[in-house]
């Protein structure tokens, strides 16, 4: 999976109720999705990932870059 298509997948969990994200944790999740070429930083990618694995998605190859 990429981090575009976790990131739309963390909206959907959040959409669906099975993984509630803050207002700041959706909005950082839709700017992956939609720019998903722009590199994070690392304690960007710390956070997506701890994110992920919350919504008990599978974990991101790379931790997370693109």
């Amino acid at each position: 999976m990429t981090r575009e298509d976790t990131a739309w997948a963390l909206l959907d969990a959040h959409r669906n109720g099975t993984a509630p994200l803050t207002q700041k944790a959706g909005g950082f999740c839709g700017q992956i999705a939609v720019a998903p070429d722009q590199p994070l930083s690392e304690k960007q990618r710390t956070w997506f990932s701890k994110l992920v694995e919350r919504a008990g998605l599978p974990p991101l190859a790379n931790g997370g870059d693109a």
